[in-house]
């Protein structure tokens, strides 16, 4: 979501000068040579009511003799302000001498707009008008970092509103540890982002202009490394990694114009902050492909339409091409372009084209394969998408870890409104909150009550895990593996699993029949592959007395690590 700043929807006019004219007496004692500069107008904030302001000479130009002020009032649900209170007069006699002046806190008060300019005999200063909200102090009280803390180097500047309360700006003095990593560039009032590394910010409201009870408040936000970018294949490139891995495929749409993401760096930062923000919430990175110390993206030229691979069937005369489910399509084109298909790796496509206005992404569950869809409707927002404001989570990145957790088999659970998971049918929370991930540890961390435990997958860059995702037609080295869980309606001999090894059938395990229910009977016959490869078992049964002996169908499993 973006964060605008407090705007007057109103103009307000400067307030015209009215003098008050001065004794001869007071003029000729006080000699000038020039107008005084616009004086200086400080807001302050106790612990209790609202603000009240403070007008002191300017510096550094001639002293006036006289500070006047006035002030307007904005009132809750009115475009229109309040008639201008008239100008106040304060005899000044030194430099230290101030105007002091409380805002009316009353029932109904929004904002307010207070001016004040200086005037010796010889002229009058330029106006300072401020606006200002009218709240409490704890209203301003400064906020945790309400944007992402992992941060692309290539979001360049952030507007020094993200680090107001409320978004309303204030004159809070900003400052950087490390300015080699970041600076503030005053006059344009954003935050500069200059090489990667810890960003350390100070924001103070105490200072010439500004003054609350609110301690200083110390913020870092982490300025990830500009993403090394591979040139464009529509191949998976040879692996630098072995076992569980996500490929990531690039997926131009035909009849749409392609949004660049991946050649201008969008597709790498967006799996970098996914990883990252996953390393916060639960201490584990995903498994991407990599080549060459980057991440390994195929582009895909799709020959189908938005339309045609719109999940649900396009409401169009495209609709009839669209009978094979989406993934199955992209999975196989993808299959058909790299040359092989690739066996026991996950497929993330990103599709570059608006499929619909109703989800960002979908994926299998569990399975093999996801998408996300960036340009359909509030799926990202190039300006200030990286920011994440409140959410603290980019929206592609929050999409395609929701869809790969949904790989993993876990659902859309509906306690926690807050929850990465919630989707489907759960009623939606009105407002945008941060991201969570199962903060409370009871749903698919540690627990498979929404489906399965995410924990139990070896699909994380630290290696943990038990087990790798299932998939049909794959088994693992020293994971068991069902290859038989024919149902039969008389009870049999002794099942023996074989494997071809050479041409000749070899038995690998004997298997006792059970008793599933009347005329119900199963062996859930699961070996433990020793080897990497494509084996071919069959069942067998030798004869009995009762029984002739019985060889079943061949099965073939892919055991790719």
């Amino acid at each position: 979501m973006r964060t605008k700043r407090l705007t007057i929807k109103t103009v307000v006019l400067a307030l015209g000068f009215s003098m008050i004219p001065l004794t001869t007496s007071l003029q000729s004692a006080w000699a000038c040579s020039a107008a005084p500069g616009a004086p200086i107008v400080k807001t302050i904030w106790g612990t209790t009511g609202g603000p009240s302001f403070t007008v002191t000479p300017a510096k550094t130009d001639e002293l006036p003799t006289t500070i006047y002020y006035a002030y307007a009032v904005k009132k809750v649900s009115k475009d229109s302000w309040e008639p201008w209170a008239a100008w106040v007069p304060t005899q000044v006699t030194s430099a230290g001498e101030s105007a002091t002046f409380t805002a009316p806190m009353a029932e109904g008060n929004d904002l307010i707009t207070f001016s004040a300019y200086a005037y010796n005999v010889c002229g009058s200063s330029g106006q300072n008008q401020i606006y200002r909200k009218l709240v409490t102090n704890d209203s301003l009280m400064i906020p945790n970092l309400t944007i992402a803390e992992d941060l692309p180097l290539s979001v360049g500047t952030i507007p020094t509103y993200f680090f107001s309360p409320m978004a309303y700006e204030l004159p809070q003095t900003l400052t950087s540890k490390n300015p080699a990593i970041c600076a503030f560039d005053e006059s344009a009032k954003v935050l500069k982002l200059i090489s990667a590394g810890e960003c350390e910010i100070t924001i103070s409201q105490n200072n010439e202009l500004l003054a609350t009870p609110n301690p200083d408040v110390t913020q870092t936000i982490n300025i990830l490394p500009t993403p090394k970018i591979l040139p464009v294949t529509g191949k998976d490139r040879p692996d630098e990694i072995d076992g569980f891995q996500i490929h990531v495929v690039y997926v131009k749409v035909n009849g749409t114009t392609p949004h660049e993401y991946y050649e201008k760096g969008d597709v790498n930062n967006w799996l970098d902050l996914a990883n990252a923000w996953m390393k916060r919430k639960l201490g584990k990175e995903f498994k991407f492909d990599t080549f060459e110390g980057t991440y390994d993206i195929s582009t895909m030229f799709s020959q189908y339409t938005a339309g045609q691979l719109e999940k649900d069937g396009a409401k169009s005369s495209e609709s009839s091409s669209n009978t094979q489910p989406t993934l199955f399509k992209l999975q196989s084109e993808f299959s058909k372009q790299n040359g092989l298909e690739l066996i026991g790796k996950n497929l993330l496509f990103i599709i570059d084209a608006n499929l619909s206005e109703k989800y960002c992404g979908f994926a299998n569950q569990p399975g093999i394969s996801a998408l996300i869809t960036p340009v359909s409707s509030g799926c990202w927002s190039p300006e200030f998408g990286y920011l994440a404001q409140t959410l603290k989570l980019n929206y592609p990145s929050k999409s395609l870890i929701h869809e790969l957790v949904h790989n993993l088999g876990v659902g859309h659970p509906c306690e926690d409104l807050s929850d990465l998971m919630i989707g489907g049918t759960c009623a939606m929370s009105k407002e945008q909150t941060e991201i969570t991930l199962d903060s409370a540890k009871k749903l698919y961390i540690g627990t498979s009550k929404a489906g399965a435990n995410i924990l139990d997958f070896k699909v994380w860059k630290d290696g943990s895990g038990s087990k790798y995702p299932t998939s049909r037609g794959l088994c693992y080295v020293n994971t068991p593996c069902l290859v038989s869980d024919w149902f039969w309606r008389t009870p049999q001999g002794d099942l023996q699993i074989q494997e071809k090894i050479a041409g000749k059938w070899k038995t690998l395990q004997t298997f006792k029949i059970k008793k599933i229910a009347t005329n119900k009977y199963a062996f859930n016959a699961s070996i433990i592959p020793t080897s990497k490869g494509i084996h071919t078992y069959r069942e067998y049964i030798p004869g009995t007395k009762k029984y002739g002996a019985y060889t079943g169908r061949q099965i073939t499993k892919t055991v790719p690590y």
